[in-house]
Parts: structure tokens; C-alpha cells; sequence
């Protein structure tokens, strides 16, 4: 007479049941919150180093030591032929073309195409003077082939692509050998491995002379089979910088009346003299680590005032952050 009829236990369970599945919902749905907010944080993570990344070098673009790009004779200083075999150096381009940008199936930058290259993807090439100068100590006459700096800080070695710089201009050679002798480093150089307006009368005692950096940007498949955004330095050494990122998307701010204002963004194909670049904006589409966790599919997205149609119904996140840099060396 005191107990529970069958009645009231069925109807307890249903209410347990009830608060079970309720306090499972507020479980679930605070765990995709997590998974959500998380991903999320680390795509902002990623957008900010990337950019951050990139944009040191664009802003880098055909640094030559305290001389002004503008000030240098436009077919001058050109890449110099190669001699001997230097892990993706000497680089194809001069510095007066310090800067570019390359889209298609067929990889056109400097050196052979990376293995887990992304084809169809950007690729964006910076070329500049990389570390600090050397100090030459000595006069650059027309006969002396020799290249007299106090030390050797940064390890030239022979066959390497150079550039010596003053505050007034600055000439690419090719060093055929390196040597050392009581701490006086002579580098030489042969006439017909230099540049054809190879200016050696123009540089005194104080000139400085640098070591060129060839970086390459692209988009490539790391070893966990996703898409990130990888960097090949000078020296030929590949590393991965940021995990998931899909592509990248350049556009290029031209100055065609030399007025040194931006007259118009077009793509890598649009540019018809890269010394007209003055910009770049430069937009990289970035993808959650985790699949499912957006309440819906994301069928598309806009880079550059295109619609991207996505192949794949992932539930991914998926931003797409751009920025602006300016090539400080063609700026007044």
C-alpha cells in the first residue's frame, strides 16, 4: 500500500529520460560550440602569422642596402648566368624584378617545382638582398676583378649571385671565387659572369655588398595530406609555415604613369613590367582543422570578387583573409 505503482515507475523513467536527453542536447551542443570556437581561434592564429610572414618579405622586395630601386637603370641589375650548382641560387630574376606572382598548372618560378606543389594554386616569388652588408674596403676600378670585404660573416661561397650597393646604385655579380687570406675576404669575379652594365667605377671604400635571397611562397601538400602554406629559401631548404591553407590569391597595384601612386590591382597574368608594382594584396583562404563543425555546408566562397565553388561537402570552416603590402623599395 506504501510502494510505487507501475504507473508512477514508468512515469519517473520517462521524466529521467526527459532530463537525460535534455542535459545530453546541452552537452553536445556546448562541445561543438567548443570545436567551433577552437578551430576558429587557430584560423585566426594562422592568418595572422601567415600575412605577418609574408608581408615582411613583399615589404623586402628588391632591397639592395640603402639605394632606391627607382634610381636604378631599368635593365640593370639583371640576374647574371649561372656558373657551378648553388641549391636555388642564383635566381632567375633580378632586382629589378624582385617581385612576383605566378598562377597555373605549370610551376614558373625559380627552380624545379616542388613535389607537393599544389598545381592551379599561387605561387609568389620575392627576390632581395638578405642579412647585412659587408663593408667593402677598397676601391672598384675597371681592371680590378677583385671584391676586397673585411671578413666573411655570411659565408660567401664561390658561384653564388651577389649584388654590391652604394646609396646611388647597385650592380648583380656572380663570384667565381672565394678566398681568405689574414682576414681579407677577395672575391672575383669574371667580366663575362657579371652583368653587361656592371658600373665597378662607381663603388668606393663604405659600398656594401650583400648576398641575394630568393624566396618562394606556394601552396603545398604536407605529410598529414592537407593543404599548407610552405616557403623554399634561397638555399633550397622547404619548410611548412601554416597547416590548412587552401590557396593563394594575389593582386598586384601598378603605377603605369610613374607618379607613385597605385592606378590599378590586377592579377599576376595583367602585369606587363613588374617594375611598375608598387603593392600587393595578397589573399590566402584558410580551412578549419577539423571537418563538421559549421551547422551547415559552406558551398562557396568570394576571393577577389569571384565565387569559389567548394567540391566538397566538409562542413569546414573557411575565411578567407587578404592584406596590402607595399614594396617599400619603389615607394619615394
Amino acid at each position: 500500500m506504501a510502494g510505487f505503482g507501475l504507473v508512477e515507475v514508468m512515469v519517473a523513467l520517462v521524466i529521467g529520460l526527459i532530463l537525460l536527453g535534455g542535459i545530453g542536447a546541452v552537452f553536445l551542443g556546448a562541445k561543438q560550440t567548443f570545436r567551433t570556437q577552437d578551430d576558429f581561434s587557430r584560423i585566426q592564429e594562422n592568418v595572422r602569422y601567415a600575412l605577418d610572414t609574408i608581408g615582411v618579405d613583399v615589404r623586402m622586395a628588391g632591397y639592395a642596402g640603402c639605394v632606391n630601386l627607382a634610381a636604378i637603370d631599368p635593365n640593370n641589375p639583371t640576374a647574371p648566368p649561372p656558373i657551378g650548382v648553388i641549391a636555388n641560387n642564383p635566381p632567375a630574376l633580378g632586382l629589378d624584378q624582385g617581385l612576383r606572382g605566378y598562377v597555373g598548372g605549370v610551376w614558373a618560378a625559380t627552380g624545379a617545382a616542388p613535389a607537393n606543389w599544389v598545381a592551379g594554386t599561387g605561387v609568389l616569388e620575392v627576390i632581395r638582398a638578405a642579412n647585412a652588408g659587408v663593408t667593402l674596403t677598397g676601391n672598384l676600378t675597371p681592371t680590378n676583378a677583385n671584391v676586397q670585404i673585411t671578413g666573411n660573416p655570411h659565408n660567401f661561397v664561390a658561384g653564388e649571385a651577389l649584388v654590391v650597393s652604394n646609396c646611388e646604385t647597385a650592380d648583380l655579380f656572380r663570384a667565381t671565387t672565394v678566398s681568405n687570406s689574414g682576414g681579407m675576404v677577395t672575391i672575383a669575379h669574371s667580366n663575362a659572369q657579371n652583368t653587361a652594365n656592371f658600373t665597378v667605377n662607381q663603388y668606393q671604400n663604405g659600398a656594401e655588398v650583400f648576398r641575394i635571397a630568393n624566396t618562394v611562397y606556394f601552396i603545398g601538400t604536407n605529410p598529414a595530406g592537407n593543404p599548407a602554406l610552405y616557403r623554399r629559401n634561397f638555399d633550397g631548404a622547404t619548410e611548412e609555415l601554416v597547416e590548412n591553407v587552401e590557396d593563394m590569391v594575389m593582386r598586384f597595384g601598378i603605377d603605369t604613369n610613374n607618379d607613385f601612386i597605385v592606378d590599378n590591382y590586377v592579377a599576376a597574368a595583367g602585369v606587363a613590367n613588374w617594375r611598375q608594382v608598387l603593392t600587393a594584396r595578397i589573399s590566402l583562404v584558410f580551412r578549419s582543422n577539423n571537418a563538421n563543425v559549421a551547422t551547415q555546408n559552406q558551398a562557396s566562397y568570394v576571393v577577389e570578387y569571384t565565387t569559389v565553388n567548394l567540391p566538397v561537402a566538409d562542413r569546414r570552416l573557411r575565411q578567407v583573409a587578404t592584406a596590402t603590402f607595399g614594396v617599400r623599395n619603389r615607394l619615394p
